[in-house]
């Protein structure tokens, strides 16, 4: 799990971290360049240790969309990643979880891929303002998914993403990163609060999540 905000020193750290997963899980350098639209030197001048003349501090958004990419691998290649998310969450409340086919759509009705794993398909509906469907292509009320994860940490998550997602459509995700900047977030963290991937997961505060819900609350009845 990721700190709340991170050091230079640590968001080099960081940087390798992604790096060598996106490294292992098939993403080379040049998918890399290509992604953050930045050379091959400069992504290695961002995990160059930050006392060194050549190091250049990565800015969040290219961070965050090498460890978008890591993360999508991550579901993709991992059929049951199980194990350690049921070891943070908590296996008592997450006993009904099973390795079933499910596919979230965004919005807009287009599929985001099917995932066998319920938290990683609710994660990705919601981060769309989706919904989900069961097996053969069944809608699975959202009610019914959220019971099924039984997770009171996972719905802290949902509640983050469905209020992100709701101030982004409204034009306003300026305010997320605000409140989060607010209650101590550094911008290179904010990207993965309320993520599904523990590895780089980082935790919700409750006065954060108030402020972001009461945000979003008072965009959709303005």
């Amino acid at each position: 799990m990721l700190q709340i905000n991170l050091t230079a020193e640590q968001i080099v750290t960081h940087v390798r971290d992604v790096v060598t997963t996106l490294t292992n899980l098939g993403c080379g350098p040049k998918t890399r360049s290509a992604l953050t639209h930045k050379s091959s030197q400069t992504l290695k001048q961002y995990a160059t240790a930050h006392t060194s003349a050549q190091h250049r501090l990565i800015p969040a958004e290219d961070l965050q969309v090498l460890r978008d990419e890591a993360t999508k691998l991550h579901w993709e290649l991992v059929d049951r990643p199980i194990s350690r998310w049921f070891s943070l969450e908590g296996y008592g409340v997450a006993k009904d979880i099973r390795p079933e086919r499910y596919t979230p759509f965004g919005r807009d009705g287009l599929s985001k891929g099917a995932h066998s794993f319920l938290p990683r398909v609710i994660e990705l509906a919601e981060n769309n303002g989706g919904y989900v469907h069961h097996r053969n292509n069944e809608r699975f009320p959202t009610e019914e998914a959220m019971a099924r994860v039984g997770s009171p940490k996972f719905e802290l998550r949902s509640r983050w993403r469905r209020a992100r997602y709701r101030l982004r459509v409204a034009g306003r995700e300026h305010v997320v990163t605000e409140i989060a900047l607010a209650h101590g977030y550094g911008p290179h963290s904010i990207g993965q609060i309320a993520a599904e991937y523990e590895q780089w997961r980082v935790g919700i505060k409750p006065a954060a999540l108030d402020a972001l819900e009461e945000a979003a609350y008072s965009t959709e009845t303005a």
